[in-house]
């Protein structure tokens, strides 16, 4: 994986070294002393692999939860905007602090990751409705595709064999391990062509999010805080008007202020989920959004793997194959890291 670091590295060689800096120093700035490349990639990945594995957790108990009258929350619209909200909030405490890059800020590109991010989200849950968990977790399972796809196609992005083979053996490990511990049964959804319709938007959508993301590193320099919050101040407005009109604010609302409990576990997981992003767009800035997908895919099947230790849950042989190949494509990418780090060394 942190092979998918080396060409991003090279290329963006006026990145900011201290990305903690203060007084509004710029990701443009030229590089200094400072945290190599890949102790800041160890850093992403335990921050995004601890904050959403917390979020998972409160997010289940949401869903679980079940009110003394026996319902059950179902504002998933609501829970997206409480979400943003927070985002925005943390972004713009963030910014005051750090101060901010005065770059013009591209607004129809933000506007455009805006809406990608949050419709690739909301397609994917809505999809649960219509097709069986496996087809689902198999759409989500190939999440690096569509972004690599799209990165080709529309921000000109360049990736080596040895990248492609990478994603494609991590990809199919995943995969070969959600489908073989989940047989299909007479209780399985039927898949209907509305549920794949979504579950193939929500992909695409995937790739739309981290194809501008791409752009925006071209055409401005944002901080990472600065990229969190337009992401998310143009998420909110979209939520806002489609909370609203679909009645879910109230209803999500109203649903939390008698059930305490949710109301908490609303607020936790949108702080875990906040702390969550700004470890993506801290990675998304030092590096790029196929290393940041990279990243998000394998946390969950390392939290399906925790899951198995922690419960005792089975797994299977075809299982196990799944976990040798993920690991495999990633042992495959960090030998490949050493193997260039210690030709250039020789070099120097």
């Amino acid at each position: 994986m942190s092979g998918l670091i080396q060409r991003t590295s090279a290329n963006a060689k006026a990145m900011t070294a201290d990305d903690g800096a203060s007084n509004g120093e710029q990701l443009a700035a030229a590089p200094r002393k400072g945290l190599p490349m890949e102790i800041k990639l160890v850093i992403c990945v335990l921050g995004i692999y601890s904050c959403y594995m917390l979020s998972g957790i409160l997010q289940e108990n949401i869903f679980r939860y079940r009110s003394e009258d026996g319902s059950r929350f179902s504002s998933t619209l609501f829970l997206l905007w409480v979400q943003c909200v927070v985002n925005v909030a943390f972004s713009l405490v963030a910014m005051s602090v750090n101060g901010r890059s005065g770059d013009k800020m591209p607004h129809h590109l933000f506007g455009t990751a805006g809406f990608a991010y949050i419709g690739a989200m909301v397609c994917s849950i809505e999809a649960l409705k219509y097709v069986n968990f496996p087809t689902k977790e198999l759409g989500k399972s190939c999440k690096m595709i569509p972004v690599m796809l799209f990165g080709v196609l529309f921000a000109k992005k360049q990736y080596s064999l040895q990248e492609y083979l990478c994603v494609a053996l991590i990809t199919v490990g995943i995969v070969t391990f959600n489908l073989s511990g989940k047989p299909h049964n007479k209780e399985d959804k039927e898949n209907s062509t509305y549920g794949l319709g979504l579950l193939a938007l929500s992909l695409i959508l995937d790739g739309v999010t981290g194809s501008a993301q791409e752009r925006l590193k071209a055409a401005c320099k944002p901080t990472v805080h600065e990229m969190m919050f337009f992401m998310n101040a143009w998420a909110l407005a979209i939520l806002s008007a489609a909370a609203y009109l679909s009645g879910q604010a109230v209803e999500g609302y109203a649903f939390c202020s008698t059930n305490l409990s949710v109301m908490s576990y609303v607020l936790g997981f949108s702080l875990a989920a906040a702390f969550g992003q700004n470890f993506i767009y801290y990675t998304i800035s030092n590096f790029n959004p196929l290393v940041c997908t990279t990243i998000t895919t394998t946390r969950k099947f390392f939290t399906i793997v925790c899951s198995v230790i922690v419960f005792g849950h089975a797994i299977g042989p075809k299982q196990w194959g799944g976990v040798a190949m993920v690991f495999a494509g990633i042992g495959y990418e960090m030998r490949g890291k050493y193997q260039r780090h210690h030709v250039k060394n020789l070099k120097a």
